[in-house]
């Protein structure tokens, strides 16, 4: 089962991905901070996090620099309302799935799936060809 760590102040900007998640069988759990996540992250394995890129302890940035210390191989997804360019020079070698609007919608949670499908595939793939 793939799980989800959801982090924002406000868990009302995750109402849509919740639901979406729920109805593709994804576990999720939510955290209101930087250090939550982080400490969480330490205890229980999470297929990818997704933040707001302000927190109250903390910026998205410093949490995915932070989490990547602790999981090289951690996924993430930043709520960002930067325009593409500005969001991709900010992100550049974290490894950010993509961005998210401020309150994303279900398709969203659609792009993702298919994001992460490609991923396993090609994982899969390259695992395939390594003989494990």
């Amino acid at each position: 089962m793939i799980t989800v760590l959801l982090v924002s102040q406000e868990k009302k900007v995750f109402k849509a991905l919740e639901a979406g998640f729920s109805d593709n069988n994804i576990s999720t759990e939510w955290v209101n901070s930087g250090q939550d996540a982080l400490s969480l992250l330490t205890i229980k394995k999470f297929n990818l996090f997704i933040t707001s890129e302000k927190l109250p302890d903390m910026t998205a940035k410093q949490l995915i620099e932070k989490a990547l210390f602790q999981n090289a191989m951690i996924n993430s997804v930043v709520l960002s309302q930067l325009a593409h360019k500005d969001f991709h020079e900010a992100y550049e070698g974290l490894g950010v799935l993509m961005q998210f609007p401020l309150n994303p919608e279900t398709e969203h949670i659609q792009n993702l799936m298919e994001h992460l499908d490609r991923i396993d595939r090609i994982a899969k793939q390259i695992n395939s060809i390594k003989g494990e």
